[in-house]
């Protein structure tokens, strides 16, 4: 209102600050997985949600021991991010192991396309997309 800047140059501005010192902005986003893999190395996730096998269940007041391996297989597909985040993971921690595996690795292309086949709000299944090629 009082400068005499315009909406552009004041928009670059403030995108300019909110990138500064980030070494690529596209790797911004943490994934969900990053936050459970987070809390099970601090040994805070419920043996209801996530149970395990392995040590011994804690004692009373104790907290329990960070796992040396972990195994995580996402029915569904796992994202290059999640893969970088494991990645990274792996390399921060040499004393814990985390093997990501899945049904798929998606891209882009392939994430939409499984948000296709979704169920439509009508309660049916979207057709394969092979019969879906055969009608047109």
């Amino acid at each position: 209102l009082f400068s005499n800047k315009t909406w552009l140059a004041a928009t670059k501005k403030s995108l300019q600050r909110n990138i500064k010192g980030v070494q690529n902005v596209y790797t911004q986003h943490s994934p969900y997985l990053a936050q459970t893999l987070d809390a099970l190395l601090k040994g805070t996730l419920t043996e209801t949600q996530y149970p395990h096998l392995g040590s011994e269940p804690p004692t009373a007041g104790a907290k329990r021991r960070a796992p040396v391996e972990v195994i995580v297989f996402m029915v569904g597909g796992v994202t290059y991010e999640e893969s970088r985040y494991v990645s990274e993971m792996n390399t921060a921690n040499p004393g814990v192991r985390v093997l990501l595996g899945g049904t798929t690795i998606h891209n882009s292309a392939s994430f939409l396309e499984e948000v296709k086949r979704l169920p439509s709000a009508g309660g049916g299944a979207a057709p394969p997309a092979a019969s879906r090629a055969a009608r047109r």
